[in-house]
């Protein structure tokens, strides 16, 4: 893909698009505010998934439509690998690759595929509000994550109680378990 570093196009050439937006300005913050690497949790996922989903519509509403099967090709899905975090954007309909604009040279006669123009234009400006929110969100995460921390620790100081049934609540469930058998 014709667009730097941010998003990487494997599939670029063959029709099909499969475009991957690595987070590694998210993958730093989580190291500098964890300590290490860790993978996301399902709270940071849906951070991501709801911005990557915004901007998906974004792409469909400017997406070039005849019938409407690459239009409705479009999907994303999320890598929450540590160190690896990033929004893979998919569109298998087997000609999607080749779109362009009315009016634009066709990809046969040297021309710009649509989604190098169009993907990249719509990953930049949602960049700033999904690394704010995602974030707030990972800063939550470690607040939860130091809390349960400092009450595990607690926990290991203090000797932990066992619940004991009292005698006659075991009598009724032994003579429950007898006469089931």
């Amino acid at each position: 893909m014709a667009t730097g570093k941010e998003l990487k196009d494997v599939l670029k050439g063959r029709g099909r698009i499969r475009a991957t937006a690595q987070l590694k300005n998210i993958d730093a913050y989580i190291l500098k505010k964890h300590g290490k690497r860790r993978a996301l949790t399902p709270s940071e996922i849906s951070v991501i998934s709801n911005q990557a989903s915004a901007q998906i519509r974004i792409i469909k509403r400017n997406w070039p439509v005849r019938t409407g099967t690459s239009r409705a090709g479009w999907t994303f899905r999320v890598q929450p690998n540590p160190g690896r975090v990033a929004v893979v954007f998919e569109n298998m309909v087997y000609y999607s690759g080749w779109v362009t604009r009315k009016g634009q040279t066709p990809v046969r006669e040297g021309g710009t595929p649509w989604y190098q123009k169009l993907v990249p234009k719509v990953w930049k400006a949602g960049l700033p509000r999904l690394e704010r929110l995602l974030k707030a969100e990972i800063d939550r995460t470690e607040k939860e994550l130091a809390r349960g921390t400092e009450m595990r620790e607690a926990g290991q100081q203090t000797k932990a109680r066992r619940r004991t049934i009292p005698k006659r609540e075991q009598n009724l469930l032994q003579r429950a378990i007898r006469e089931l058998f």
